[in-house]
């Protein structure tokens, strides 16, 4: 089973220190098999994370815990395991010495790249994974109104801070700002639009982020 972390109230915001509280309390061979950290929409940091990490005595199974901040520091709960915690596994483990981009400074990014899309955002759904082909650490954020609706979406490296992909409802910038993504209309438009269906379906990991989406990304995700 996957015990208790133990509660370190040194952390301020816990991002690379989870893999430490891991290591300390379970080893290496646990820390080393985080795949995947979320967070639930928060206005300010999460005081809540969910740790995802391969099974070291099961193989393809998952071991799950929740991190939470009071007011000791952060409290660490085991929550659940088994093979059937996430319907897809991202397919690398996080290398953690490699973050060097909290989710505040990521979050900063997104905001400078909104207003740059001219669009608002109030809360955050954070995601910290690995890329699939170089494994470096990612941030995908999906960016949130007063609604709950979902205004934009935008992968961040947490490596180097540089933006990797984004997405917004108001129909400005996929790759680079300025360029329409409105209803495809020619082949190439249609290429385009796949690619940013499949980029942004890549960080559906549960397969339900229980959000309420808006209607571009509605139309990203149509059969």
């Amino acid at each position: 089973m996957f015990g208790l972390f133990i509660s370190t109230a040194t952390l301020v915001h816990a991002n690379p220190e989870i893999a430490t509280i891991i290591d300390q309390e379970y080893g290496a061979a646990t820390s080393e098999g985080i795949v995947l950290l979320q967070s639930a929409p928060s206005a300010a940091e999460p005081n809540q994370w969910t740790v995802y990490a391969r099974d070291p005595f099961r193989k393809d199974e998952l071991v799950r815990a929740k991190i939470t901040k009071n007011e000791r520091g952060w409290a660490p709960n085991a929550d659940g395991a088994g093979a059937k915690l996430l319907q897809r596994v991202p397919p690398q483990s996080i290398t953690f010495n490699r973050v060097t981009l909290r989710s505040a400074e990521a979050r900063k990014v997104a905001q400078q790249n909104a207003a740059l899309a001219k669009t608002n955002f109030v809360s955050v759904q954070y995601q910290l994974a690995a890329n699939a082909t170089s494994g470096a650490p990612e941030w995908g954020m999906a960016l949130l109104d007063t609604k709950g609706a979902e205004v934009g979406f935008i992968v961040v490296s947490a490596e180097t801070g540089a933006v990797i992909h984004q997405q917004w409802s108001n129909g400005l910038a996929s790759n680079t700002l300025g360029v329409s993504v409105n209803d495809a209309a020619t082949p190439g438009e249609r290429v385009a639009d796949d690619v940013k269906q499949g980029a942004r379906r890549a960080w559906e990991w549960t397969g339900d982020t229980g959000l309420e989406v808006g209607r571009f990304f509605k139309r990203l995700f149509k059969n």
